[in-house]
């Protein structure tokens, strides 16, 4: 049967080609009768209330774009039980990763065609808009200002290296980090507010035991003191076992801020967001998703 759906697309979002948002048209169309919304023309800040106002007009709402655009949609769709279907059109499309859909944009399409079912996942509620996957404070969001737009379009997730490595050996920062209200300090080069556990690839785990739908937040703190360190602690990551590097402390909570001294800049699902606090407070099981129906 078909539905109505609601479609928000970001032409400018990480790697689409010329045609890919057509195609993809023509392949929901088989299901859906699609309303489109540019984010070209609606500013960011003005789209979580405009998908809010017109979603229960509809069965589902269809995103394409980035992390930081399904993150945008998302803070219209929570706490609604309004179904988000994710079509990965970004550098790292982690949380299209992250719920089962394939990474190709025609196969996602199609998955959305075929039996799909929802799943409820925990979302973070960060000042004015939603944390779906990682936010992030320090040396990560000095990544993502700095990786190009037009650099990430070309090479995906791989535009994120050259800043990287330009940033490794930046200054830690002096934190104050309060989790579910106990408090305590600690110096890191960067800390991160996880809601999915990966970066580029399940394999490379940014924490342990990190699940999207627990109720919960996991705080992972990286202190390498040098670049022999960091290298250490990204082969950690590669295998999959990150927690058994010296350098890496792992905090779990409902409730998570982190205040840097002197202020470090603060990125939100690939957003750079400025130089502020970090506070993330769990929202459990208020976004639905669709998934493919054989996903576990």
């Amino acid at each position: 049967m078909r539905s109505r759906a609601l479609f928000v697309v970001n032409p400018q979002a990480g790697r689409l080609q010329p045609g890919a948002i057509a195609t993809v048209q023509a392949i929901l169309a088989q299901r859906y009768d699609l309303t489109t919304i540019d984010c070209r023309v609606i500013p960011a800040e003005r789209l979580p209330k405009l998908i809010a106002d017109q979603a229960p007009s509809y069965e589902c709402v269809l995103a394409l774009g980035g992390d930081g655009t399904i993150s945008v949609v998302a803070s219209g769709l929570v706490h609604t039980g309004i179904p988000l279907g994710v079509l990965p059109g970004g550098s790292t499309n982690h949380f299209a990763r992250l719920i089962g859909m394939p990474g190709a944009l025609d196969a996602a399409a199609h998955a959305l065609i075929r039996p799909t079912r929802v799943r409820y996942l925990d979302t973070g509620q960060v000042n004015n808009r939603v944390l779906i996957y990682l936010g992030g404070i320090g040396i990560d969001a000095l990544i993502v200002r700095d990786a190009p737009q037009r650099v990430k379009k070309v090479l995906a997730w791989l535009g994120y290296i050259p800043p990287g490595i330009r940033h490794l050996q930046s200054a830690s920062w002096q934190l104050t980090i309060t989790v579910d209200g106990q408090q305590f300090h600690s110096r890191a080069r960067t800390a991160l507010v996880a809601n999915g556990g990966f970066l580029v690839h399940p394999r490379f785990r940014v924490g342990q035991g990190i699940c999207p739908d627990d109720g919960l937040l996991d705080l992972c703190l990286y202190a390498p003191e040098n670049l022999w360190h960091w290298f250490t602690l990204v082969c950690w990551m590669m295998l999959g076992k990150i927690h058994r590097s010296r350098y890496v402390r792992q905090f779990r909570g409902r409730e998570i801020t982190v205040v840097a001294h002197p202020p470090a800049p603060v990125e939100v699902d690939g957003d750079f967001i400025g130089f502020q606090p970090l506070s993330v407070r769990v929202c459990p099981h208020s976004l639905a998703v669709l998934v493919p129906a054989s996903t576990q």
